[in-house]
């Protein structure tokens, strides 16, 4: 591999190689469309200490051009232009043009490769997403859950607007990086149950990718303090089962779905529990099997469109693993059993 170049904040790294400029001083941004987005946080903290994440020049790069400050990354307007262009056109190819061609980053650390294994240092920090699909948020919401989501942790960082300009990014500074998944699992938990906010479960990976984004006020706390939570709880472990076990786990996974069709019962109007569902289900019967099982258990729900569940399950697939037995514990809390 070629040696990386650490890059400073006045030549790091971007898709035009030239500087990025910082943000701080702005007092608004101004879309295209006459939208006007105001500072809705505290003005931008005094300089921290460098905090180096690898930098790849886009979402297909499998090797880190360098480095970059995690801080100066949030700060920067230099892909302003670009983001507000994917923001203010509804061309769905134009859209994905802007968006493979902007750099990206891994903000939980320097990778020598982008995979778990190419991990070489831990940044001590987890990016969490928080989407308009998942959550129903719109417009100037979205500024206002994000002074509730700064206001409610003390180990928040970093919160930012997506490229989209419908949902949030959130850095979190994490007690300890040996435990990532139980870590993120447990601010998932959390950001749930203090602020109702779902979290994209599915961007839990080490090595995720974070494309660049502008926002004119991002929130920054520099004196962010360590989050402690783990979350260990319903992780699936290896199992073994003879043919017969297997056989008799079947009967009983099956027959609790045809009684939910039957009942019309739905046990996923909690996204939580929705998601446990599609990760057991993902974990014990696979991609096939197992999204059409999620389908014939989701269906009941208002909430149910096909291609959202096709999404989740995806999520599923790639995320922590959860047991079957997570599924029969949740039939068996909505009343659902196979007896």
């Amino acid at each position: 591999m070629k040696k990386m170049t650490i890059y400073k904040y006045s030549t790091i790294y971007n898709i035009n190689r030239s500087p990025l400029k910082d943000n701080s001083n702005m007092k608004e941004n101004e879309y295209d469309n006459g939208y006007t987005e105001r500072q809705t946080v505290g003005s931008n903290p005094p300089e921290l200490p460098p905090i180096w994440v690898s930098v790849f020049e886009n979402y297909f790069a499998t090797e880190p051009h360098g480095y970059v400050d995690l801080i100066k990354w949030f700060k920067t307007a230099k892909f302003k232009k670009s983001v507000i262009a994917f923001r203010t056109t509804s061309d769905e190819k134009v859209r994905q043009r802007i968006k493979r061609n902007l750099p990206c980053i891994t903000p939980s650390g320097i990778f020598k490769t982008r995979s778990r294994d190419g991990l070489v240092q831990h940044s001590g920090f987890i990016c969490i997403d928080i989407d308009h699909k998942d959550n129903g948020v719109f417009g100037p919401e979205w500024f206002e859950k994000k002074k509730l989501v700064a206001k409610t942790f003390d180990s928040l960082l970093c919160a930012s607007m997506s490229i989209s300009g419908k949902g949030l990014c959130l850095i979190f500074r994490i007690a300890h990086p040996d435990m990532h998944l139980a870590q993120f699992d447990a601010l998932v938990r959390e950001i749930y149950e203090k602020t109702g906010l779902v979290a994209d479960q599915g961007c839990c990976d080490v090595c995720r990718l974070l494309g660049a984004s502008y926002d004119a006020y991002p929130y920054i706390n520099p004196h962010a303090k360590p989050y402690r939570g783990v979350l260990k709880e319903r992780t699936a472990r290896a199992k073994v089962r003879t043919a017969r076990e297997k056989e008799l786990l079947d009967e009983k996974v099956y027959k609790l779905i045809k009684k939910i069709r039957e009942e019309k019962k739905d046990i996923t109007d909690d996204y939580h529990d929705w998601y446990c569902i599609g990760c057991a289900l993902a974990h014990e019967y696979g991609k096939e099997e197992g999204l059409r099982l999620f389908h014939l258990v989701s269906m009941h729900s208002k909430k149910y469109y096909p291609t959202d569940c096709d999404e989740q399950f995806a999520k599923c697939l790639r995320s922590r693993k959860i047991g079957i037995e997570t599924f029969l514990w949740i039939c068996k809390k909505h009343g659902v059993t196979f007896k």
